[in-house]
């Protein structure tokens, strides 16, 4: 959830070659690509009613990401996932947003802070994980607006790609309310104008969830 990306409506309108890596993503999940199996790139354009250019892009992504590799001349193959890069992929989303949230206390403001109240309390009110995805999303844009840091809001859009396609609050059963549970902890440390306290609550958060997520690529036998 990963954390926001394409799983929860993103931080920014994603483009076409990003949508098929999600695409290839969920076959991937799905299991109608499996490990050590060739991308059909020309196949994926077709179904999609794309050119080969998006495509390829979405490859190039996904072989920087891991979850394929690409061979001269002969395509890219998929790879398997293993844990040890599941657990870093979320361990390295809980360190930057862990500092958004350091720099929210440091440098936002009453008002800030007070929106940021606002859109948790929706939060917590919902468990329909389409709401619970889009307020998720608007919670965590808060935070980074909050941080006052370009430079972190980049890495954001860099780095929180998925691992789980789709809805991740619909897909990874518990996490709906170990997030409301995160929340609510990270929300408290801001209002207390606790900086490592909210860092650090933002990074057990991540943590936990990672267990869930693990758990489910275990039951799906997509961790090698």
């Amino acid at each position: 959830m990963d954390f926001v990306a394409e799983e929860t409506g993103g931080l920014s309108r994603p483009t076409s070659a990003q949508q098929v890596a999600a695409h290839i993503r969920r076959m991937i999940f799905d299991q109608r690509l499996r490990a050590g199996e060739r991308v059909p790139q020309d196949e994926i354009a077709a179904e999609l009613r794309v050119s080969r250019v998006p495509v390829r892009e979405a490859v190039i992504a996904l072989d920087r990401e891991g979850w394929v590799t690409s061979r001269p001349h002969l395509g890219a193959f998929v790879n398997g996932l293993d844990e040890n890069s599941v657990r870093d992929h979320y361990e390295l989303l809980g360190l930057m947003y862990g500092l958004a949230a350091r720099r929210a206390v440091e440098r936002g403001s009453d008002e800030g802070l007070a929106a940021l109240g606002e859109i948790a309390k929706e939060l917590q009110a919902t468990s329909d994980p389409e709401r619970f995805g889009a307020l998720n999303v608007a919670f965590l844009r808060q935070l980074l607006l909050m941080a006052g840091s370009r430079r972190i809001t980049a890495v954001a859009r860099v780095i929180t790609t998925n691992i789980v396609p789709g809805n991740f609050f619909a897909e990874v059963p518990g996490v709906i309310r170990i997030r409301k549970r995160g929340v609510r902890a990270v929300l408290k440390a801001l209002k207390a104008a606790d900086g490592p306290a909210a860092e650090a609550a933002l990074l057990e958060l991540l943590r936990t969830e990672t267990d869930s997520v693990v758990t489910l690529l275990e039951t799906r036998g997509l961790l090698s």
